[in-house]
């Protein structure tokens, strides 16, 4: 029997998967890849929710067997690329189809933008590495999770933000969904990540890892409980008969003057056929004239729409020739009124971030540029006869904070969109997915009007009651009810998930505290014994 001591208090506390960790540094990359890619699958219009666990517990394992910081880095930017290859992929579509700029270029731009959104991953696979090696009393798996999560909150927010595919919306298939009205998004997401670390975390780690075993216990039970027991929130306030127009222009065509004018005909006797509906909706930019102009060619539609106390909601664009500024907005008119600007433009879509830096460079590849400018920040609801629409355009619905700041004041939730120019790729399904978290969390019933689809009447737990087909040219109507209240995510916003991190660290030094002074005792007890043989 050997006399060597085992080392109970190794610096990291953690057994590195020495299968990784010798390997090929090419073999690594691809195997971070392909799990990566995976995990696109647990998203819409796939819902198979396990492969992003998958992903996620080879993003720790990739972490936990690497050597040094570096190798960190650049492991978790092979999982990264692989994720956001695939998830994003419908970038490209828009870009090659509509950008006019040719593949090669469709696909480096397409390349750059996932490279970016992947530089978050991979820092976060860095910081997490740095934080095992500084923080040995804290669950190493503990550290991969809050890391990975603060990458995802800087991708969310940092120039102007991208919080597509949070990992919160794998889980529409399972319990933590019924969490969202408790912390949104956010809560879902950190226990999605938290889960998927625990399993690595325990098979390559000595910590102690009580703490994290139990935030996830007790969060998946909550949201069992919550499943079969559901709270209710908000209470009906009324009823609206809705009907949504979705008028299938091809995007290539939209703005060509033949196009607009007998799509605006559509438009308008769709409309005059639903009368008997309280509200009717059209999709963004469903009306390619200026507001200022298209008022008076309107003024028919408008009066019958009073006489019948119908209201219409567009997506229209307009022009302060004052100012020389464009808005991309949605009206109100009819039994309502109101006008929105959109507040959360679409990078280099609607207009371009650092335009003197980055104007020249897409000159170069012939990209058309927009030139929208963003509405104010405290915009009031639109007015639907007597209920009040909290409005969002487009790209807006996935901002949960946005959604939170107008939803106190809204009997429910509103939002236009065109994604035709995502073709029939997964990005429209993934938007429509996004659509249904928001109406979760809110308690609020969600009206999506889009032009070629996926357009649907969502209810206030995210169920689709209604839904038109897409690429059809076609009309939907259902009943919508108008709610009042407000669900604990948007009394408390980030409390929840901020309490739940917070605790679990506490515990977790805490334990692994306690466990390393045992080990060290062990040790002291051992050196002794065998002292006195």
């Amino acid at each position: 029997m050997s006399d060597r001591l085992p080392d109970l208090t190794t610096r990291a506390g953690r057994k590195r998967p020495s299968a990784l960790k010798n390997r090929s540094p090419y073999i690594v990359f691809i195997i971070g890849l392909l799990t990566g890619a995976i995990g696109v699958t647990s998203f819409a219009p796939f819902n198979f929710w396990p492969s992003y666990f998958v992903t996620l517990m080879a993003f720790a394992t990739l972490i936990l067997s690497s050597s040094t910081a570096k190798s960190a880095f650049w492991r978790s930017t092979s999982v990264g690329l692989g994720f956001f290859g695939a998830g994003v992929s419908w970038i490209f579509v828009s870009i090659d189809t509509y950008g006019q700029v040719g593949d090669i270029a469709s696909t480096l731009i397409t390349l750059l933008f996932v490279l970016v959104v992947t530089l978050f991953w991979s820092l976060s696979g860095w910081l997490a590495w740095r934080l095992i090696q500084r923080f040995k009393h804290i669950s190493p798996a503990l550290l991969i999770a809050f890391s990975l999560l603060l990458g995802e909150f800087a991708r969310s927010h940092l120039f102007t933000g991208f919080p597509w595919l949070l990992p919160g919306y794998a889980i529409q298939e399972t319990w933590l969904y019924e969490l969202l009205p408790i912390g949104g998004i956010w809560l879902t997401s950190a226990i999605v990540v938290l889960t998927a670390c625990l399993i690595p975390g325990r098979l390559f780690s000595s910590h102690n890892h009580i703490a994290l075993i139990l935030a996830v216990l007790l969060s998946w039970s909550a949201g069992l409980y919550l499943h079969y027991f559901p709270e209710q929130w908000v209470s009906q306030t009324g009823t609206l008969k809705t009907t949504l127009v979705q008028g299938n222009v091809p995007q290539e065509l939209k703005w060509q003057q033949s196009t607009a004018s007998s799509s605006l005909a559509y438009y308008e006797k769709a409309t005059r056929e639903h009368l008997d509906s309280d509200l009717v909706v059209w999709p963004e930019t469903a009306i390619t004239y200026f507001y200022h102009e298209v008022r008076p060619f309107l003024s028919p539609l408008r009066k019958q729409l009073a006489d019948t106390d119908t209201t219409l909601i567009t997506g229209v664009p307009d022009y302060n020739s004052k100012t020389n500024i464009y808005y991309n907005a949605m009206w109100a008119t009819g039994n309502g009124f109101g006008l929105y600007y959109k507040r959360h433009l679409v990078p280099f879509g609607e207009y371009i971030p650092l335009a003197s830096l980055v104007g020249p460079i897409l000159d170069i590849f012939g990209m058309p540029m927009s030139s929208f400018s963003a509405g104010d920040s405290n915009q009031p609801t639109l007015q639907v006869g007597e209920w009040a629409a909290a409005p969002f355009i487009c790209y807006e619905i996935v901002y949960p904070e946005q959604v939170r700041q107008l939803v106190r004041d809204s009997d429910f939730l509103i939002t236009i969109s065109n994604d035709a120019w995502f073709g029939a790729s997964i990005g429209p399904w993934q938007h429509l997915q996004i659509a249904r978290f928001r109406a979760k969390e809110s308690g609020r019933y969600l009206i999506r009007a889009t032009n070629t689809g996926v357009s649907a009447i969502i209810d206030q737990n995210g169920d689709i009651i209604a839904e038109a087909k897409q690429f059809e040219r076609t009309t939907l109507t259902a009943t919508v009810n108008t709610l009042r209240g407000i669900t604990p995510y948007v009394q408390w916003g980030y409390w929840p998930v901020i309490l739940l991190l917070l605790i679990t660290f506490v515990l977790s030094y805490g334990s692994n505290k306690a466990l390393s002074k045992r080990r060290i005792s062990e040790k002291k007890s051992l050196l002794k014994s065998r002292l006195y043989q």
